[in-house]
């Protein structure tokens, strides 16, 4: 029973991660938009391997963590210049973009998403703020006995935490298109929104390291 109840909890875990707009799962959006449907589900497989590693380390790896706080400190502080390179790094692809002499429309039709797995490898590697993120929901959820701290059951969790994300990333892949029709200006400017997310997540970092 302790493993079902790990594999659910795992499952319902990539809600704050990957449910809420952001650059994993508007990456997919725009490759499926792109490169169609089974690119973008190609593209969110890579994110998932990534994403699923990152949800062990932090899992499996919790009590050595807990040990060494300072490798959670390091990877926190880190994430501060990071996330500050990646919203440079999405303002200018936007406005590249805008000030194209091309339409978004011929723009995506000349990308190329030659490798989507690959590439959603390499996106989901700049997001190692998901080891913070599984490390601290874990830690919760062990210390108040909703998940049981032996192997198996961390285990169980990891395994549903990457089947919710692959899930809820294909979701995002197979309805590219209805997002595009529906909220034409998110997928539009896509490079801006992400990009502020980027300097919002950098800021409360930096708040909240300064902070402590």
């Amino acid at each position: 029973m302790e493993y079902l109840t790990a594999l659910l909890l795992g499952l319902a875990s990539p809600l704050g991660a990957v449910m809420l707009p952001g650059m994993l799962n508007m990456s997919v959006a725009t490759c499926s938009l792109e490169a169609g449907r089974w690119a973008g589900v190609r593209f969110a497989a890579g994110i998932t391997t990534v994403f699923t590693v990152q949800a062990a380390i932090a899992l499996i790896g919790a009590n050595y963590l807990r040990q060494n706080p300072d490798i959670i400190e390091l990877l926190s502080w880190w994430a501060i210049p990071v996330l500050a390179f990646l919203a440079a790094y999405f303002f200018f692809k936007w406005y590249r973009e805008q000030h194209s002499e091309k339409s978004i429309e011929e723009q995506r039709e000349e990308s190329h998403v030659d490798s989507p797995y690959a590439e959603g490898v390499s996106v989901a590697l700049v997001n190692f703020l998901a080891i913070p993120y599984y490390f601290a929901i874990g830690s919760w959820l062990m210390a108040d006995d909703y998940l049981d701290p032996a192997i198996w059951s961390k285990t169980a969790f990891v395994v549903g935490a990457g089947a919710g994300a692959m899930a809820m990333l294909t979701a995002y892949a197979w309805g590219a298109r209805w997002v595009d029709a529906h909220a034409h200006y998110v997928t539009r400017h896509f490079h801006l929104i992400v990009g502020s997310i980027f300097v919002l997540l950098a800021g409360v970092q930096a708040f909240r390291m300064l902070g402590d």
